[in-house]
């Protein structure tokens, strides 16, 4: 027996999608670690061990056979007119970017286990549902038959029930084959062994709906924009935008570094009385002209324009899911309400109808509509539960929350 909280803990541990963005997210924060490496200084080593037929001249000095030459240099920028600090910028917004794709995947799963684990509730209680609607009219033939033994019913009484008993065995079939397909599609969702039967469990009478739906269409918009993954990295890539632009603008900015080497040479591959020396060097330099630069910072322009068009498209899906979230949530309370109300109805009206054909005052189509207008009632119930938890799962995912 599987509760909703064990179906989530086994989809976090196995969903294939959920693992791609934890390595994504990895991976941005490696980049971010690599992105701060740039301000820190480097240090290179180099050893050269040459032999030649042709005499070498080196400082004066030459080497007709050999010659070994080793150094080491440490260098530092010291400007780079922003490039680092807005490569560092970029790294941090891209981590921001791939934690947020991460928590929509998060919510998504959520939902989904949410929406595939009620529909195998639902799945279930048809089938409870149908099996007790057939063992009803099976009783029901059961009755006739000793009401034909006794000459008390007529043959086509008797056929008559043991027809409409029969043709509801096709939507016990279909009800059983339905809840297999669902059982298969959370098992294949929460990465759980589809050859392990299992159940679910809920208890519909601990469900507290309340008489109205207090959410607004307002808060919920106000909620979506402040926590939607998917808006937050539109906005994300708007200030990676700005960043690129700004990068490429400081390409024309002068670069300036700090260089230190030591090194040496000798004829023999020793340090031993070899010819060494140190180096302190201060470079600047920059570009004065480069087309491309240009070309790209237009680029970055267009593609700051083209994040505003989508970040309006998504409010407006947004507003759109929160509207039709809402109303669903509206409808599936009155139905579960509406269908509650009946089930006892229906209850009592295929009882009073059992007894009217016991005594002769109804028919076995009686009997049918009935057992009809009661599964009806029962399943249109557990119907409405469903389509409540599963719009509250909606408007979760539509509002951001984790």
């Amino acid at each position: 027996i599987l509760t909703l909280e064990q179906c989530l803990d086994w989809a976090f541990q196995n969903n294939k999608q959920l693992l791609e963005k934890e390595k994504q997210v990895a991976i941005a924060e490696g980049a971010v670690k690599e992105a701060k490496g740039g301000f820190w200084p480097t240090l290179n080593y180099q050893a050269v061990h040459e032999k030649s037929d042709v005499t070498q001249y080196q400082v004066g000095l030459a080497y007709e056979d050999h010659q070994f030459a080793a150094g080491v240099n440490a260098s530092l920028p010291l400007y780079t007119g922003g490039m680092l600090r807005n490569n560092l910028k970029l790294a941090r917004i891209q981590l921001d970017i791939a934690q947020e794709a991460l928590r929509k995947a998060k919510q998504q799963l959520i939902h989904d286990v949410k929406q595939a684990y009620y529909q195998v509730w639902l799945g279930e209680k048809v089938v409870q549902v149908q099996e007790a609607s057939y063992q009803n009219l099976d009783q029901h033939v059961n009755r006739v038959q000793i009401r034909y033994n006794a000459e008390t019913a007529s043959k086509l009484d008797l056929m008559r029930a043991k027809v409409q008993r029969d043709t509801l065995k096709p939507k016990v079939i279909n009800a059983q084959n339905q809840l297999v397909l669902a059982k298969l599609q959370l098992a294949t969702i929460i990465g759980y062994p589809k050859d392990q039967p299992y159940q679910v469990r809920y208890d519909a009478a601990q469900l507290e709906m309340p008489e109205s739906v207090t959410l607004s269409l307002s808060g919920i918009l106000n909620e979506a924009h402040e926590n939607r993954p998917e808006l937050r990295q539109i906005q994300h890539k708007a200030g990676i935008n700005q960043i690129v632009t700004a990068m490429e603008k400081a390409s024309y900015k002068p670069n300036a570094g700090l260089s230190v080497g030591y090194g040496g040479k000798y004829k023999d591959v020793t340090f031993e009385d070899w010819y060494d020396a140190w180096t302190l060097t201060f470079s600047v330099g920059g570009k004065l002209y480069d087309r491309k630069i240009h070309a790209k910072i237009e680029q970055a322009k267009k593609e700051e324009e083209l994040t505003g068009i989508q970040e309006a498209n998504l409010r407006d899906m947004i507003r759109l899911e929160a509207e039709q979230s809402l109303q669903n949530l509206t409808v599936s309370m009155e139905t579960t309400r509406a269908n509650q109300a009946s089930i006892e109805l229906a209850k009592e009206a295929l009882r009073m109808t059992g007894i009217r054909v016991d005594n002769g005052m109804a028919t076995t189509m009686d009997i049918m509509d009935a057992q009809l207008a009661l599964d009806q009632a029962l399943i249109g119930y557990y119907q409405g539960i469903v389509s409540y938890l599963t719009a509250e799962a909606k408007l979760d995912l539509v509002m951001g929350r984790d």
